[in-house]
């Protein structure tokens, strides 16, 4: 999407000739990056957030002032700060000025824009306000986007600011000097912004290169009392500044003046026809054009005409078009000034009363943050705000520049399955408050990409039929995230021989150096915060929350467009379900090979389960018994169940049904005898597999079944009480139902009982496929063998074998 060079753009989301939302879904975005002085969570999460994660854009992050920062700690409906965005507030000159430049800057490999303008990151500031903003392209405006490129290397190493984004922003800046690279540099269009210089210098400086200025026109929702306008004036030598009367009103603020009451230069009133024509809205645009005798500029963005903004404190950015030989400007029309209205509760404010702003992070069981506002040093408690009022997490100790840090085991996983975290600081008298980035989350944005939205829809039970899709591919192609790379469990931290790493070695680098918050400082850190991320998704998908359901408005159920519109939503439903099924048929292959550990096995459960879970009623009831029957099979050929054994036997039991037949309750038993389970213990019903019986149709009890197969003796069990009997001198039962099972070996079997003779029967101690003679043994007899312990060997000397099981398993 390559923008026009229109000049100014107006109108609902900036305007009939440019919506910012359409930028925002034009393609999936390596990062998207907003700064702001207001900010309304609530908006952004509805309206900005909504359409990068359904454009999936990889990395979002929001720069916004203090009080920005302030507003959006008291919107409880906003739950998605650090988690699916990052935000960072920034303080200017410890608070004595604001963060004001409204830029949104949108990054791919191949492709890069910005949108610079007077909105801020509001319902207001995006469609409420009249508001202009430019959008740049580096096809033609690498210089602008130079400068913004500068703009963003200042904001990671300036003093004036204070915030944790040091290293976004000076990525940000090479994405941008990148994007500009090989384009030509016309000088036509530029940035400017207040973090090298005043910007009333710089537009001073561009006035004097185009021969000197003639007219000054200025469009500003917010004064001072003209001091600004009067220097701007006697910069480019004019003695009069034509000054926007807008029909709709302007915006009131907690600052300044809705019109220049005592500028030094003479103010005339007017209405610039490009800008107002029709427009009813109230005015927070802000523009100034300077017409000069070889050309003219035109300025647009943050900068309201104040002294602040224009020469000193905030930080501001504007673009400023040089139009060079153009000698006509804007149309203006004689108009009555405003009624001069002062600030709005401008003499109430209070300030120093106000709660200070922190900015955390969640790193493993460590909190690590600092308080950007106010200055804090010394002993302080550190509290968890939440809907039910204030968690006190420990007693933490502020260093000179505000820094603290805080262990509290538990608490990452637990927000991470849980909303927003915010955090709040009490140090005597002062208070700081602020939101939390969770850094495990923050990686994964960086290692899964465009995915990384579907897994926080997972993670949170939000998920759609799209989101299992996605996070059954996410898994086929990224097969190691669900193989342990380590024996002892995920937190273990002893590597096993031969298991592949949990992300390879190189991506776990190159990802450690994109991330902004090295806190684990090394390959094995990244690495760890990415395990604790898998525990938690495989917690999430634990949860049985029942089928992805397709949401329908009830109240508009007969109306026939709405009705068009779900049966829409339902056939891609049922398209995501099936192609979810199929990618999920391969994954199960891939990750469930033969020899597969137990801890692979349960996880290769767990995520059998919660598809069989999420995309009810599409899973065919045969399909879910095989999958089961291969993951119990799996289960029993690790033998001893070290971890997790309740799953297991769940597992077993729901394999069995609340109905099985004997040669059902006989296979229970044995599995359940393999893993270490003890048949004659009481049943203690678990859902670990309910997922699995309800795919299969089957909700009975399990407890008769369990009994059922407690009662039970396996053929291999009685094989053992015969020999018990046999060799040993122990009592002639527990054997009958194996002998009259086996009629061709009943009968010697029954015969050496009865003499205590041992010559025609064999006891193996291990399982073989021949006679004591070393005769191969037929396949028939082979298959007796193993079922039932007991064989022929009828290529010889047609003794009768017998392999019970082992006495380590009883």
């Amino acid at each position: 999407m390559k923008p026009a060079g229109s000049e100014i753009f107006r109108g609902r989301g900036y305007g009939l000739e440019f919506n910012p939302e359409n930028l925002i879904q034009a393609r999936p975005w390596r990062k998207a990056v907003f700064t702001t002085y207001a900010l309304s969570l609530s908006f952004f999460e509805s309206v900005v957030l909504d359409g990068l994660v359904r454009g999936r854009t990889e990395d979002t992050l929001i720069l916004a002032d203090a009080d920005g920062v302030r507003a959006g700690l008291s919107e409880q409906g906003a739950q998605r700060a650090g988690r699916d965005y990052e935000l960072e507030p920034v303080v200017v000159d410890g608070a004595r000025h604001v963060f004001h430049p409204k830029i949104s800057a949108f990054v791919d490999k191949d492709d890069s824009h910005l949108v610079v303008g007077s909105g801020n990151l509001t319902f207001s500031g995006w469609g409420g306000n009249f508001e202009v903003a430019e959008h740049l392209h580096p096809s033609f405006a690498a210089d602008a986007f130079d400068d913004a490129s500068m703009l963003f290397m200042l904001m990671s190493d300036s003093p004036k600011v204070a915030h944790g984004a040091a290293a976004r922003c000076a990525a940000l800046a090479d994405d941008l000097a990148a994007a500009a690279a090989g384009n030509a540099r016309t000088g036509a269009l530029r940035l400017v912004h207040s973090l090298d210089g005043p910007i009333g210098d710089r537009l001073a400086g561009f006035a004097e290169e185009l021969g000197g200025a003639t007219r000054l026109s200025a469009v500003s929702p917010f004064w001072d009392s003209g001091t600004a306008i009067t220097r701007l004036c006697s910069l480019i030598g004019v003695g009069e500044v034509h000054v926007h009367a807008h029909p709709g009103g302007t915006v009131r603020g907690h600052v300044g003046f809705n019109w220049p009451s005592a500028a030094g230069a003479e103010v005339i009133p007017v209405t610039v026809s490009d800008l107002s024509a029709g427009d009813g809205r109230l005015l927070h645009a802000k523009a100034f054009e300077i017409v000069c005798r070889r050309g003219r500029i035109l300025v647009s963005g943050s900068v309201n005409a104040t002294s602040a903004a224009l020469f000193s404190g905030n930080v501001e950015a504007a673009v400023v078009r040089i139009q060079r030989d153009r000698l006509l400007g804007w149309t203006l029309e004689v108009a009555t000034a405003p009624v001069p209205l002062p600030a709005i509760n401008a003499d109430s404010e209070d300030k120093e009363g106000r709660v200070g702003i922190l900015r955390a992070e969640v790193v493993g069981e460590m909190i690590k943050g600092t308080v950007l506002t106010p200055t804090m040093s010394g002993q302080g408690a550190l509290f968890q705000r939440t809907s039910e009022g204030d968690l006190l997490l420990g007693e933490v100790k502020l260093d000179a520049t505000g820094g603290f840090s805080l262990s509290v085991p538990g608490f990452e996983l637990a927000a991470i399955r849980g909303g927003r975290v915010v955090f709040r600081i009490e140090c005597g008298e002062q208070a700081a408050e602020g939101f939390a980035t969770l850094s495990t989350l923050a990686g994964l944005r960086r290692i899964a990409g465009k995915s990384a939205a579907s897994l926080f829809a997972v993670m949170s039970g939000t998920e759609t039929p799209e989101d299992v899709r996605t996070l059954m591919e996410w898994v086929h192609d990224n097969p190691g995230i669900f193989r342990p790379a380590f024996e002892g469990g995920w937190r273990s931290g002893q590597p096993a021989e031969g298991k592949p790493s949990l992300i390879d070695v190189e991506d776990l680098w190159k990802t450690k150096e994109e991330m902004p918050h090295k806190a684990d400082g090394d390959g094995e850190g990244v690495q760890r915060s990415w395990m604790r991320f898998v525990d938690a998704l495989m917690a999430a998908m634990r949860e049985r929350r029942g089928p992805v359901a397709l949401r329908m408005d009830s109240e508009d159920e007969d109306d026939p467009e709405n009705r068009k519109q779900t049966t829409k939503e339902a056939e891609k439903s049922a398209k995501n379900s099936a192609k979810a099924l199929e990618t999920f048929e391969r994954v199960f292959e891939a990750l469930l090979p033969k020899g597969a550990s137990h801890q692979a096995v349960l996880r290769v459960f767990d995520l059998t389960a919660y598809v069989c879970d999420r995309l009810l009623p599409d899973i065919p009831a045969s399909r879910a018994h095989a999958w089961l029957r291969r993951l119990v099979d799996a289960f029993c050929a690790n033998g001893l169940a070290p971890t997790r054994s309740e799953t297991v036997l769940s597992a077993i039991m729901a394999l069995c049904g609340s109905d099985p037949n004997a040669e059902t309750l006989r296979a229970t038993r044995a599995r359940v005898r393999i893993v270490g389970g003890d048949p004659s213990a009481p049943w203690t019903d678990s859902e670990e597999a309910l997922a699995f019986r309800f795919a299969m149709g089957d909700a009975g009890p399990l407890g008769p079944a369990w009994d059922r197969a407690g009662a039970t003796r396996t053929w291999r069990e009685q094989a053992r009480a015969y020999c018990e009997a046999l060799f040993e001198g122990g009592p002639q039962q527990g054997f009958d139902e194996l002998l009259s099972s086996l009629p061709s070996e009943a009968s010697t079997l029954r015969e050496a009982l009865e003499t205590g003779g041992t010559d025609n029967v064999v006891l193996l101690s291990q399982w073989r496929a021949s006679c004591t003679c070393h005769m191969q043994l037929p396949k028939m007899e082979q298959g007796k063998l193993r079922a039932y312990g007991v064989a022929t060997a009828a290529n010889c000397c047609q003794k009768v074998l017998v392999w019970p099981e082992e006495r380590a398993n009883g």
